[in-house]
């Protein structure tokens, strides 16, 4: 009796143990079908990501190299180059030798011109003492503008022997055209630093005041060996110390106004002025 009873519980027990195995295959089933299906919806995803990320790595190389040989083709190109140039500000100085100075004329390459301005500008001095700078600017697609600021011719000088322009920083240049109505320049044949310091004066005067200047001659004293005569178109002399010229000469007009007669304009000391004879002064 007890074995029988021992049989059944054994085959219930087995019956149980083979329900939670098929249990157990079944929901591993399940889980592997939804893992599968899973993946089957996440690798198009990886597909594309993938895809992605391979374009991505590609198109960093070909952009650089693409730009880089458009570059190249630009500068090989007559588009990078000028074939019209315009100078202003240029006063005694033409266009032309604005455009010889700088290199900026037909044929440059407009992008040398154009971002290498700092270069462009020393050249130019370089060339040409009266260049005090230049500026060029991209007006059109292969047009530029030079904009030019000269050191202003001031006169002429006997320097070595024969006559040259004198610039208004005490150096000198070369005279390279018919310039005419030019201050010219005596007594300063030993006397370099003076004439330098004179140049640099005249030059901060006004244009019209300058133009009105036909002769500076120094002319010092015992007392003052910085004195200067002035001769002036309009039939005055001035008297004026070469270091305080540009300061006192301003005045000048206003002086004249007030004159009935051509004479001596004082500016040594003070300003004043008096008839030419009049031995009171």
């Amino acid at each position: 009796m007890a074995n029988h009873r021992d049989n059944r519980e054994h085959r219930r027990y087995a019956d149980r143990l083979a329900t939670l195995e098929a249990q157990s295959v079944i929901d591993g089933r399940d889980r592997f079908k939804k893992r599968h299906q899973g993946l089957k919806k996440g690798l198009p995803k990886l597909r594309a990501y993938q895809i992605k990320s391979n374009l991505g790595r590609v198109l960093t190389v070909l952009i650089p190299f693409f730009i880089v040989l458009l570059a190249m083709v630009y500068v090989v190109s007559p588009l990078s180059k000028v074939n019209q140039v315009k100078v202003v500000g240029n006063e005694d100085l033409t266009a032309k030798q604005v455009e010889a100075a700088s290199g900026a004329k037909a044929g440059a390459f407009i992008w040398r011109l154009v971002f290498d301005q700092a270069a462009v500008s020393k050249q130019a001095q370089q060339n040409n003492l009266q260049v005090k700078s230049i500026r060029v600017s991209l007006v059109g697609p292969r047009s530029v503008k030079v904009h030019v600021v000269e050191n202003p011719v001031i006169g002429i000088v006997t320097h070595n022997g024969h006559q040259e322009f004198l610039l208004s920083t005490g150096k000198y240049q070369k005279i390279s055209n018919n310039l005419t109505n030019f201050i010219t320049y005596t007594g300063f044949a030993k006397h370099e630093e003076m004439l330098t310091e004179t140049a640099k004066q005249v030059g901060q005067l006004s244009a019209t005041i300058r133009q009105g200047i036909s002769q500076v001659a120094y002319s010092p004293t015992s007392t003052d060996d910085e004195r200067l005569k002035i001769y002036m178109n309009d039939g005055n002399t001035v008297l004026a110390n070469a270091s305080t010229l540009a300061q006192k000469m301003k005045y000048y007009p206003s002086i004249v106004t007030n004159m009935n007669t051509a004479g001596v304009i004082d500016l040594q000391v003070g300003a004043y002025s008096y008839a030419y004879g009049d031995q009171s002064k």
